[in-house]
């Protein structure tokens, strides 16, 4: 597969601005939608457990694997799909498909049906982030990325906060929907029905909205490369990409973990509430998630970010500082636990701006959705169901009680954040070491044209 890219005249001249604004509104409700569908699960975790009469893991489960399940095994798939296919269309179905699996859920009787409806879920979801960064990547010239990026991404951030705010005042108004058929529902299963029916909307607005050029085509071949090449692409650039997307991996384990459990850890070891929870925890998210974002953004336009392999450099320096994360079960009051949770939820925003527009970097034009789909597969599986499933394995079997959840974060948040800066700082020398008439260097060269 020939990567070399030969940007035209027409080609260089992004859309107007304008022309970006409408679809850019929609990916970042995208992102709100899919925040809120993907997180309510761990903010309701108290209820849904005592609802269902399951465990600690049986909930770990639903939390991680359920919704890692289809995404990781799909998710190469979905990349392809958006490569080769009309990426709005994509994007369209996708969210419907998890907003109605999101609804159902709060149908759902027992544990199984809700994590199939839960792997639903994560399937939808798995086809955002690939094709709305590959738009993002066609309406916009490199110097504004980042920034476009971070505004993408705000929209996940306010859907965070959202998710612990809209559950936490249903459940505190005693909210309860009457559904013929399945006779009234509590509050936690009324909180999954309204979020549930709102993303349909966004879905089919997208079907209405033009599609953008794609830009900087392989010059070999207009027809997008197959699967194999890609693999092979990839392949040859494993000393950067190897040791990079194992340290997103390993960074997600921690930051999954601890978005999964963080209600339960407040409920347990702080004697919180749920609407105390969604007013603490609402309010907090978002102003360091918006934080993280506006500074990533910053950052990944920056010349720091810009320089020879600096985005990764300051991926390796957010594992440190999202550390507190795993000692908040230990502070010695509230407001120095929460204040721990921030650090991480801070560092998040920061990193996947600086992640994602790395992969733009690093990536050709018709690899892009793929390599984001490697890049969600990664996280999924091992991350996305690890995260969850590890502090609920080790609080109940290794330490033999679900109240010591505040060890498990100890346990599981530090090591995997460690090793994640270390996967980094190995990608940047590597990146770094690239010779200026090597493939990658090739590409780099492309992605800033």
């Amino acid at each position: 597969m020939s990567t070399e890219v030969l940007p035209t005249a027409q080609e260089s001249a992004y859309p107007p601005l304008r022309r970006s604004l409408f679809p850019m509104l929609l990916l970042f409700l995208a992102a709100n939608f899919y925040s809120i569908d993907k997180a309510i699960v761990g903010v309701l975790a108290e209820p849904i457990k005592a609802d269902l009469a399951i465990d600690d893991i049986q909930m770990g489960l639903l939390m991680g694997l359920a919704y890692s399940l289809l995404s990781g095994i799909c998710g190469l798939w979905l990349g392809s799909l958006i490569d080769a296919r009309v990426r709005k269309n994509v994007l369209g179905w996708a969210i419907i498909v998890w907003s109605v699996s999101t609804a159902l859920g709060g149908l759902a009787p027992n544990f199984e049906v809700f994590f199939v409806l839960r792997a639903l879920v994560g399937l939808g979801e798995a086809a955002v982030a690939p094709a709305a960064l590959s738009l993002i990547a066609d309406m916009f010239p490199p110097a504004r990325r980042g920034r476009a990026i971070s505004a993408y991404l705000i929209g996940a951030t306010i859907g965070t906060a959202l998710s612990s705010v809209i559950p936490g005042y249903i459940v505190a108004a005693d909210l309860h929907l009457s559904v013929p058929g399945f006779g009234e529902l509590v509050p936690w299963r009324t909180a999954f029905l309204l979020c549930g029916l709102v993303g349909p909307v966004v879905g089919l607005l997208f079907f209405a909205v033009r599609e953008s050029e794609r830009r900087g085509q392989a010059a070999a071949s207009a027809e997008p490369s197959r699967a194999a090449e890609k693999l092979a692409y990839l392949w040859r650039q494993r000393r950067v990409v190897a040791p990079l997307f194992s340290g997103f991996c390993l960074y997600y384990v921690a930051f999954v973990g601890v978005s999964a459990w963080t209600a339960p850890l407040l409920m347990r070891t702080f004697a919180l509430t749920l609407p105390e929870i969604a007013n603490l925890l609402g309010l907090g998210l978002l102003i360091a998630g918006l934080a993280g974002y506006f500074l990533g953004g910053l950052v990944a336009d920056s010349r720091l970010g810009a320089g020879k392999g600096g985005r990764i450099l300051v991926m390796a320096a957010l594992p440190v500082l999202a550390l507190p994360a795993g000692l908040a079960g230990l502070a010695p009051g509230l407001v120095p636990a929460i204040v721990c949770l921030a650090a991480i939820s801070l560092a998040t925003p920061m990193l996947n701006v600086a992640m994602n527009a790395t992969v733009q970097e690093i990536a050709p034009n018709d690899m892009r959705g793929f390599s984001y789909a490697l890049l969600s597969v990664v996280a999924a599986l091992p991350a996305g169901a690890g995260g969850p499933f590890l502090i609920a394995f080790v609080s109940q079997t290794v330490l033999g009680n679900e109240a010591r959840i505040a060890a498990s974060f100890v346990l599981v948040v530090l090591p995997a954040l460690a090793l994640a800066s270390l996967c980094f700082l190995l990608a940047w020398r590597a990146y770094a070491r690239a010779e200026p008439d090597s493939e990658l260097a090739r590409v780099i060269r492309a992605s800033h044209a």
